[in-house]
């Protein structure tokens, strides 16, 4: 794999675990915390990740952009095949496999990530 894939895979893999990371809060402030105000118990030195658990667009954004590098990791993919829905391309990641990759024991260890270089990489 040239440099340019691996690069793309690699923020690909990453956006993965910021979305699943959102959509988890997102569920869970729907569910659970409807109507009540509760601070967040996962660490977020840089204010990234409480902007985008409380920005309403946050997996939206995040859901296209995945599906933008697919679709450019994909460009020499065939014309006649289908291009994967967004559920495939998030189903194809291990998540246990990143989280390990990432030094990241579950989905709360996002901060783990460089969150200011993934955000500006978009």
């Amino acid at each position: 794999m040239d440099s340019k894939k691996e690069k793309l895979e690699e923020l690909e893999e990453q956006l993965v675990l910021l979305y699943r990371f959102v959509a988890q809060n997102n569920s869970f402030k729907k569910f659970y915390y409807e109507g009540v105000d509760v601070k967040p118990s996962f660490k977020d030195e840089t204010g990234i990740l409480n902007e985008l658990i409380s920005n309403n667009d946050s997996e939206e954004i995040l859901k296209s952009c995945i599906m933008e590098i697919e679709e450019s990791k994909e460009d020499h993919m065939d014309e006649t095949k289908d291009k994967p829905q967004f559920h495939e391309v998030l189903d194809s990641y291990d998540t246990e496999v990143l989280y390990n990759k990432y030094g990241m024991s579950g989905v709360e260890d996002v901060d783990k990530l460089d969150i200011k270089k993934l955000i500006g990489s978009l």
